[in-house]
């Protein structure tokens, strides 16, 4: 019986080690055969991580015509941020003590957050930036001091980061410390130009003008590279993804010193006049290329977080965004298309009254005095409503509205700008005689600032209407050479002979009526408007509320520049109901500059005395 209860226990022991071999086996098997994909993978996933490498955004550049050269107006500055990984910092109170130096916090509050652990009990893996904003020099500095305290405490050499950009835009360093690459958009010209180029916001995504516009052009795509590091994080090659695509360059046709010139001065009127803003465009009337685009009050690009806060509505560029109903400065368009139509010349005359009646609503001349027998140019120099009224009724609804039509209203001009709108032409089917009547003196339809600069280049360009643009060449990334935006030109709106019939028309309003707008030595031409503004509440028009404007070119036999300005709600109390005492001084005063800044010949030299 002992003989054979030895003989059974060897036999379950046997038996035992025969199962838990077979076990083990089975074991390894699943380990080897079964879940080597998903251990394989767990491992690579340790090991291998993919950077991405964001491409810088393209530089916008504007121009400087007085020294040749092209000026920055909005450039992405590179910068870094400094991170740890608490769960791979060895030595945490040394390193507590060396972040405190570097960065000035609290060496308590980073001890703290080194040790931090997390609902697994484990020590932290990510903690938000230690510092941002960091140059590369600065980065050097810190590499510095970093390897100096490893050098102590485990006799490690140097480390080195490799920054280019190449290499990711995350830089690991050593002992769970990293950089990460960024990309701040500045504007070195502070607010000049702001409404126009729009900014970048903290997503990355350009906003409203230039930058929204281009905004995937600008921006690039973005790269990737992978990187393989051992399990201390030590890197041991890095092997490009995907290349990434910096974005493309735009240079812009506006001349810096011009739209500094017309900033301060359009700021000044407005203050002076105590109106609500203003606005200033100049053209060149030959290729469309915009010369200058203020409007005021206006904002700096760099603050925008701070103005979305206060004064959101400043993001909007109201010389393609705002549509006003034009006044005075709207006849001369009406008035081309009666001359081309043969209908009336700028000799031709007639005799009308201080009023008219239409539709059972009374019409006057803005001073409520006739004004007799006139010529078509009497009546643009005397800006009168009543005449106009008749100039309009030769034309008839169906022709007049295809001319407005020719002429671009109602619809945008598609300058390279967002957030550009229609304007508002009513329908001709729903055209009566009022409307026929108010529109040919510039009311009762409503139109942006850049769509009567357009319309005026057809007057200006023996009647070609030319597409307004701002942006004059582009550089795609990796080129040295700029391709030229080419001009964009209209049908013939009118006959070369009425563009030129018109300009002269518009010599005489300045010389007989609205002389402050001339420049000495120089044919200027153009027209003033002082319009109502409409009551969005409780319709009509708003009491003592005006609109003052000026459109006008220079010099006129040969023109340089169209430009218009424009004043919001003057106080009429102080500065008068009419548009000769803001807004022609203030076109004067920027087309004399301009006039010299180019340096033009005087086309009407004042006689020697």
């Amino acid at each position: 019986m002992v003989a054979l209860s030895t003989r059974l226990r060897i036999g379950i022991l046997i038996g035992g080690l025969f199962v838990f071999s077979l076990l083990l086996v089975g074991r390894l098997f699943q380990l080897t055969i079964v879940q080597h994909a998903s251990y394989t993978a767990q491992a690579k996933q340790q090991q291998n991580v993919v950077r991405e490498i964001q491409p810088q955004r393209g530089t916008i550049y504007i121009q400087n015509a007085a020294s040749g050269q092209l000026m920055v107006a909005a450039e992405s500055v590179q910068n870094f941020s400094l991170s740890v990984t608490p769960r791979n910092v060895l030595h945490k109170p040394e390193y507590a003590h060396l972040l405190a130096q570097i960065t000035g916090l609290a060496e308590t509050d980073l001890l703290a957050d080194l040790q931090k652990t997390g609902a697994d009990g484990q020590v932290v893996q990510y903690l938000p930036p230690l510092m941002s904003n960091l140059s590369q020099e600065q980065v050097a500095t810190i590499v510095g001091q970093v390897n100096t305290l490893e050098a102590q405490l485990d006799k490690a050499s140097p480390v080195q980061l490799n920054f280019d950009p190449a290499q990711g835009d995350t830089l690991y360093f050593v002992n769970g410390l990293f950089f990460t690459r960024t990309y701040q958009r500045v504007y070195p010209e502070g607010s000049l130009l702001g409404q126009a180029l729009g900014f970048v916001n903290s997503s990355g995504q350009g906003q409203y003008g230039v930058e929204g516009e281009f905004d995937q052009s600008l921006k690039g795509y973005a790269g990737q590279v992978l990187v393989q590091r051992d399990s201390q994080l030590k890197l041991l090659s890095e092997q490009q993804v995907i290349n990434e695509q910096d974005g493309s360059s735009y240079q812009l046709s506006i001349d810096r010193n011009i739209q500094y010139d017309a900033e301060q001065e359009l700021a000044q009127e407005v203050q002076d006049s105590e109106a609500l803003g203003g606005s200033v465009i100049i053209m060149d009337p030959k290729t469309g290329a915009i010369i200058a685009m203020a409007s005021y009050p206006d904002y700096d690009p760099n603050s925008y977080a701070a103005v979305g806060q206060t004064s959101p509505g400043l993001f909007t560029n109201p010389t393609v965004s705002a549509i006003w109903e034009p006044g005075s400065i709207f006849k001369p368009i009406v008035m081309a298309a009666a001359i081309d139509q043969g209908l009336v010349t700028p000799d031709t005359t007639s005799t009308f009254d201080e009023s008219v009646t239409v539709d059972g609503y009374k019409i006057e001349t803005a001073l409520r005095r006739a004004y007799g027998t006139e010529s078509m140019t009497d009546v643009l120099v005397n800006s009168d409503n009543v005449a106009m009224v008749w100039v309009a009724n030769k034309l008839g609804n169906q022709t007049m509205s295809t001319y407005l039509q020719k002429f671009g209203f109602g619809s945008q001009t598609g300058v390279d700008l967002t957030g550009e709108i229609n304007g508002k032409l009513l329908p001709v089917s729903q055209w009566q005689d009022i409307n026929r009547a108010t529109i040919a003196f510039g009311q009762g339809i409503g139109v942006t600032p850049i769509q009567i600069l357009e319309a005026y280049s057809a007057i200006a360009d023996d009647g070609k209407m030319v597409k307004p643009h701002i942006v004059q060449a582009v550089q795609q990334p990796g080129s040295t050479t700029w391709q030229p935006v080419q001009p964009v030109f209209s049908d013939q709106i009118i006959k070369p002979e009425t563009a030129a019939a018109v300009r002269n028309m518009l010599i005489q309003v300045v010389a007989k009526n609205h002389t402050r707008a001339g420049v000495p030595g120089y044919e200027v031409g153009g027209k003033t408007g002082t319009a109502q503004v409409p009551d969005p509440v409780n319709g009509g028009y708003i009491a003592d509320a005006y609109n003052h404007s000026f459109i006008g070119m220079g010099p006129v036999n040969d023109p340089k520049f169209i430009m218009l300005v424009k004043i919001d709600q003057p106080n009429v109390a102080k500065v008068g109901l009419y548009a000769e005492s803001t807004a022609v001084p203030l076109f004067g005063r920027i087309a004399q500059y301009l006039l010299h800044y180019y340096q033009i010949p005087p086309t009407n030299p004042t006689p020697n005395p």
